[in-house]
């Protein structure tokens, strides 16, 4: 046991430290964490045990300041390890696809990661559709008048998931998986608001769940189709059709909607124009679902519900296309790489 005049050393050697360092007094944080409030904490974030543990040391075992400690802890650890994987090649990835309530727009983006693995983890699959759903929440507050629109993704990375940008939740992301994450391409089809005209629908093939409903997968389709709407059962059945649409182009892979349209890249000399009408016009071919072409399926609605129906744009996006993939390291290199 110390002596008082022991103490009194002591504590006059402190407060010497104190005032070579300018330091005016000690925060002293508890070294004991509260279990209770462990527990609701990883319900709430499932970091791991000592990182939650490391959150509430450091705020006294307050929740709210430690999510809050979790949160900027994640985005600094994230940038450090984006800044490390930056170069790596992120072929694999997700399709996400969003519908507005009234089904007159929709959108679509493509999330790539580098491996199958992590695209089909739950995080990555929530993440992918986030983006997706604030893509068109973005549509929706702009004025456009047409049916198919390449998605800025400048202005996409500064939308808000969350009470976080685009940017800062991919970076996030990046420090949880580990592998680089790079939101390459989005597009939105369908005119928000046209409820007396348009209807739109999608469809995305090998979809993955994530949590609360989010969904995600390797090829995604949108369609729009265009008529004279008078009533909800007119609706209802171009809804059915543009969902059946929508599974036609993911399987199909057409490139144009129209023979119009094939007819003007056979003229300008376009490659894609060289191919026959019936492998790449939409309404040339043959519909998934009978009935012949789908020129004839829409004749066919068109005489049911009284009103011209046409594809009024469609889009089909494919993890990956467009990227070279690098040849496999071994696999010492590929844990290597995961450690990094």
């Amino acid at each position: 046991m110390l002596s008082g005049g022991r103490i009194n050393c002591v504590r006059g050697q402190l407060q010497a430290v104190l005032r070579r360092t300018g330091a005016s007094s000690v925060r002293a944080y508890t070294t004991k964490v509260d279990i209770k409030a462990l527990k609701r904490l990883r319900e709430i974030n499932p970091v791991p045990m000592t990182k939650a543990k490391e959150a509430l040391i450091s705020v006294d075992n307050n929740i709210e300041k430690a999510l809050e400690w979790l949160d900027k802890d994640a985005l600094k650890t994230g940038a450090k390890k984006a800044e490390k994987v930056k170069d790596r090649a992120a072929t694999e990835g997700a399709i996400a696809v969003h519908l507005n309530e009234d089904l007159t727009a929709a959108s679509i983006i493509e999330l790539g990661c580098e491996t199958d693995f992590v695209a089909r983890n739950a995080m990555f699959v929530d993440l992918a559709s986030a983006i997706a759903r604030s893509a068109i929440e973005a549509t929706a507050r702009s004025n456009r008048d047409s049916a198919l629109t390449e998605i800025e993704l400048k202005q996409l990375a500064t939308r808000m998931l969350d009470g976080h940008t685009v940017a800062n939740s991919i970076t996030e992301t990046i420090g949880r998986l580990g592998e680089n994450i790079v939101l390459r391409r989005g597009t939105t089809v369908g005119l928000p608001g046209a409820s007396d005209s348009v209807v739109v629908s999608g469809y995305v093939h090998g979809a993955v769940l994530g949590g609360g409903g989010a969904s995600a997968g390797k090829i995604g389709g949108l369609v729009a189709v265009q008529s004279v709407i008078r009533s909800d059962q007119h609706r209802h059945a171009l809804n059915q059709l543009a969902k059946r649409l929508a599974q036609q182009v993911v399987g199909y892979a057409p490139q144009f909607a129209t023979i119009a349209e094939w007819e003007r890249a056979r003229a300008s000399g376009a490659e894609n124009g060289k191919e026959s009408p019936e492998v790449v016009v939409l309404e040339a071919q043959q519909f998934l679902f009978g009935g012949g072409t789908i020129g004839q399926v829409l004749a066919k609605v068109s005489k049911e519900i009284g009103a011209p129906v046409e594809i009024a744009s469609f889009v089909r996006f494919e993890r990956g296309e467009g990227i070279e993939k690098p040849t496999k390291p071994d696999f010492a290199e590929e844990v290597r790489q995961q450690l990094a």
